[in-house]
């Protein structure tokens, strides 16, 4: 037989997938083998021949694993076919029953592999058969391949542990119920594709049982995933229960896989690049730069705001502490916002008309969804205070677009300012969560939502979901802070804390930088907080460029983060959006969306005066 022409036909190629194979159906003597041809671009891979050797040539007796044929020597590896088989990728929303027998079955094919000291770590729908409609079988599993997808934690904690087979069959699981995968993992989306993931599952038609079960096991975070002992109890119901609950129990599999881990992931391992400014060596040319650059630095944020002279330019104002809010009447708490002129009379808007606006709102702008990490994709009965609750949490997505945005600045310009402001955004978005969070567990009425309306929203699902979203954010995003953020910054901080510019800058920040205890009054750290956006304003001067206006105009919303997106407060400030929408008030944040991605940098630098005008005129 001829292996290239006669083996390697196109027609011969299975749907089966793998990362290191290229799996084919053959006819050896008459009989039928999967087999397994390594891609080219493994030819070469020597140092994985030992990881190869133990997951190709195990003989698995269990039914639910690949049985290799050690009698067929082809210079190739084969297993045993079946006479009908389906991929689990072909089936989608099963019954909650073939849903659950799946699972016991990848178990069981787990145990067993676990047993010798093997992951399943490659697993997924598109490797698993289903046969005669009777039980599951994996067809590739170990350490040989290539990971053919990141986990979560190997995007905060670059590694993965024996846990990811939890998360792989979780992965199976989901796309088995809601009928597709799981998105990819990156540091941009990690928790908005945790909570994109928890409300398709929630939507589900499946049992409650089974849902809280497949996003225990899709946990982001690694520590709170579903451990083994309590997956296996789940399905005690089968006789190697007891021999499963004692082998868990254990810890010799944990560490035997570390080992195995490490090993085999030394060449391969994902490492985050850091920024080009930990590689900054040349102080002077770099002190040339911030000269050329004209960067002003502002040295009397302290300064009562009557002595703020009136003639700085946009980048050198200096934010008070508190915004004068005394001229600003108290308006109908009916109204999900008010008008747009501070003298035009209140009045109360009719629910009927302003639902039919909001959903309206809600159907054709993606946008509006974007923004809205809590929103299920069923709308709910309470549309109008969830619009009042959304202004409140639009600032952490206003946050979020300042620190992208100065992160791709400093991919193009370095600058040890840039550094601390993205560092300084984080922390401060980090504080105004747990603030958020504390108001959320006290059930604080933020929203100037009737107390009867209130009281009953409080009690609802939606309510309770909105928290524990937002307590899984401060828990991953402090996490990240801490282990990630703050060693990039100390690396900054040490190389040049001591140099003019910073060091003035620095002996006002410094406590706020470094003090990482529970911190949820944002009050007690504005000032530094302010201090620290107020330095870079001078960094976006040019009015010919859209995109420092853009940002500039980001940085004065961020400063006035808790202000901002206040629906009593929007018609004074917001002025500007209402002329370029030609509309007489900002009733939805895909509004304000709209101006942010469509605005021209005039409009930007309006924008800008009219916060500034409005807030810090003296």
């Amino acid at each position: 037989m001829n292996f290239d022409k006669e083996l390697m036909k196109t027609e011969h190629l299975t749907s089966i997938q793998s990362t290191a194979f290229l799996i084919y159906l053959v006819k050896i003597q008459d009989k039928s083998y999967f087999g397994y041809i390594l891609k080219q671009e493994y030819q070469n891979k020597y140092h994985l021949d030992e990881f190869i050797a133990i997951d190709m040539q195990q003989q698995n007796e269990i039914k639910y694993i690949r049985k290799l044929n050690k009698k067929v020597r082809q210079g190739f590896y084969t297993f045993e076919t079946y006479n009908q088989y389906t991929l689990l990728s072909e089936l989608k929303q099963l019954q909650e029953q073939v849903i659950l027998k799946i699972c016991q079955d990848i178990l069981m094919a787990l145990f067993a592999l676990h047993q010798k000291g093997i992951l399943g770590r490659c697993f997924n729908v598109n490797n698993i058969l289903f046969i005669e409609n009777q039980h599951s079988v994996l067809m590739e599993y170990g350490f040989y391949p290539d990971l053919e997808f990141q986990v979560p934690e190997m995007i905060y904690n670059q590694a993965y542990n024996e846990k990811i087979d939890i998360f792989l069959l979780g992965r199976v699981l989901f796309y088995l119920m809601v009928g597709k995968d799981l998105p990819q993992f990156n540091m941009k989306n990690l928790n908005e594709a945790s909570t994109d993931i928890n409300l398709a599952i929630a939507s589900t038609k499946y049992s409650d049982g089974l849902k809280n079960l497949v996003i225990s096991m899709l946990s982001i975070d690694v520590n709170k995933r579903i451990e083994y002992v309590q997956l296996f109890a789940k399905f005690k119901n089968n006789q190697l229960y007891s021999l499963q609950e004692q082998f868990y129990k254990q810890n010799t599999f944990k560490n035997l896989t570390k080992n195995i881990i490490e090993k085999r992931e030394y060449d391969d391992i994902i490492k985050f690049e850091e920024p080009e400014i930990f590689e900054i060596q040349d102080t002077q040319d770099f002190a040339n730069m911030i000269k050329d650059q004209q960067i002003k630095v502002s040295y009397n944020l302290l300064s009562d705001k009557s002595t703020i002279d009136q003639s700085q330019s946009m980048g050198s104002f200096n934010p008070p502490d508190y915004e004068d809010y005394n001229k600003f009447t108290s308006l109908n708490q009916q109204q999900i916002i008010s008008k747009v002129s501070g003298t035009q009379k209140t009045t109360t808007i009719k629910q009927d008309t302003e639902e039919i606006k909001i959903k309206k709102t809600i159907l054709e702008n993606e946008q509006f969804l974007r923004v809205l990490p809590y929103l299920n994709s069923d709308l709910t009965q309470d549309l109008l205070i969830w619009n009042q609750i959304y202004f409140y949490l639009y600032r952490f997505s206003l946050m979020e677009k300042l620190i992208e945005e100065l992160q791709s600045h400093l991919q193009c310009k370095n600058n040890y300012l840039i550094s601390i402001a993205i560092y300084g955004m984080k922390k401060a978005e980090l504080i105004l969560k747990r603030e958020y969070q504390v108001s959320l567990e006290k059930c604080q009425n933020l929203y100037y939502i009737p107390v009867e309306e209130w009281q009953k929203f409080i009690n609802s699902v939606e309510y309770k979901k909105m928290s524990s979203k937002i307590k899984f954010d401060i828990d991953v995003n402090q996490r990240l802070l801490l282990q990630k953020d703050y060693v990039q910054l100390k690396k900054v901080l040490d190389q040049y804390k001591n140099e003019g510019l910073l060091k003035d800058l620095y002996k006002f920040i410094e406590q706020y930088l470094n003090d990482n205890s529970e911190l949820n009054d944002f009050e007690f750290i504005k000032r530094q907080y302010r201090y620290i956006l107020t330095n870079i304003l001078s960094l976006f001067e040019s009015s010919e460029d859209k995109q420092n206006t853009y940002i500039k105009l980001l940085i004065m919303m961020c400063i006035l983060i808790k202000r901002v997106c206040d629906t009593l407060s929007i018609p004074h400030h917001f002025k500007t959006i209402c002329k370029f929408l030609k509309t007489d008030q900002i009733n939805s944040i895909v509004q304000i969306e709209s101006f942010l991605k469509n605005g021209t940098a005039q409009d930007f630098i309006a924008q800008y005066e009219e916060l500034k005008q409005c807030y810090f005129s003296g």
